[in-house]
């Protein structure tokens, strides 16, 4: 990953949050999908210590495999902008994924759940509830930053 998101990353490992959200599909259908050899992942955290090591904040994770979702069943990546104009990254899934996602979240909720671009953790949320169609990444520092980490990944 590039060294000008190490900042980002940063900010992002202290964000609180992976909401569930709606993104209206773009006209014409075309979605922003990670790039090729850009691996973006929902991972569930073992709390028994079993799974493939990550680091966050200073913690060693211990991340379940198969991820929940991978970069295959990403439809769109995208920055957005809240009510209150924080920005935030949106992750819409591609609809043969999200019963799949949706149980898999279903099965986390009260846990922790961990979500990675290119073997990094960005965040580690409690999972609130199930989602599938959709995510939402919150605590970005800057519409700046926030559109780096979509370009980063879709290269758009």
């Amino acid at each position: 990953m590039r060294t000008a998101l190490a900042p980002l990353l940063a900010a992002v490992l202290a964000a609180a949050g992976c909401t569930p959200g709606a993104l209206p599909a773009e006209p014409g259908g075309k979605g922003h999908a990670p790039r090729p050899g850009v691996e973006v992942r929902l991972s569930a955290v073992d709390a028994s210590g079993k799974g493939t090591p990550a680091q966050w904040r200073g913690e060693t994770l211990m991340l379940r495999e198969p991820p929940i979702a991978g970069s295959a069943d990403i439809a769109d990546v995208r920055y957005v902008l809240d009510e209150g104009q924080q920005p935030r990254l949106q992750i819409r899934y591609r609809p043969e994924a999200r019963q799949r996602i949706h149980d898999g979240t279903a099965a986390l909720v009260g846990k922790r759940a961990a979500i990675s671009v290119d073997g990094r953790v960005l965040m580690v949320a409690t999972v609130q509830g199930p989602f599938g169609e959709s995510m939402m990444l919150s605590g970005l520092p800057s519409v700046a930053e926030a559109r780096e980490l979509a370009r980063h990944i879709t290269g758009e």
